[in-house]
C-alpha cells in the first residue's frame, strides 16, 4: 500500500479501534466494514498468518504472557474470512478460467522466456 504518513496514522486509528474492542475494551470500529475495507487489498492467508505471527512476536516482547498472547491470536481468528475474501475470490475465479482454458495468456506472451523478457525490459 502506499506509505504516507496520513495514510498510515489512519490505519494505526483504525487498528486500534478494532483490536482494543475485540480484546473486550472500548471501540467506535464498525466490523461490518472489515471485508469491503480489505477486499481490494488482496490479502491472502499467509498474509494473515504474518500478521498474527508479528502480533504475536510483539505482545510477548512486551511481556504479556504467553497464554494472553495465544488468546489473542484465538480472539483475531474469526475474522479471516473477513480480510481475506477478496482473495479467495479472485483465486476462485482464476482457477475456474484454467479449467475453460482461459489462461492462455502466458503462453501468447512467450511463456517463460517471454515473461523473463517483459520483467528485464522492466528493470
Amino acid at each position: 500500500f502506499e506509505k504516507n504518513k496520513a495514510k498510515v496514522t489512519t490505519i494505526k486509528k483504525k487498528m486500534m479501534q478494532f483490536i482494543s474492542g475485540q480484546f473486550g475494551g472500548p471501540t467506535n470500529y464498525d466490523v461490518n466494514d472489515l471485508r469491503p475495507t480489505h477486499y481490494s487489498m488482496n490479502i491472502s492467508d499467509y498474509h494473515f498468518d504474518c500478521i498474527l505471527d508479528i502480533i504475536k512476536q510483539v505482545l510477548l516482547d512486551a511481556g504479556v504472557k504467553p497464554k494472553d498472547s495465544i488468546e489473542a491470536l484465538m480472539i483475531l481468528q474469526p475474522v479471516r474470512a473477513d480480510v481475506t475474501t477478496g482473495f479467495t475470490v479472485r483465486m476462485e475465479m482464476a482457477r475456474k478460467n484454467v479449467e475453460k482454458g482461459k489462461d492462455q495468456l502466458f503462453k501468447r506472451l512467450g511463456e517463460s522466456e517471454g515473461i523473463t523478457q517483459l520483467i528485464d525490459s522492466l528493470y
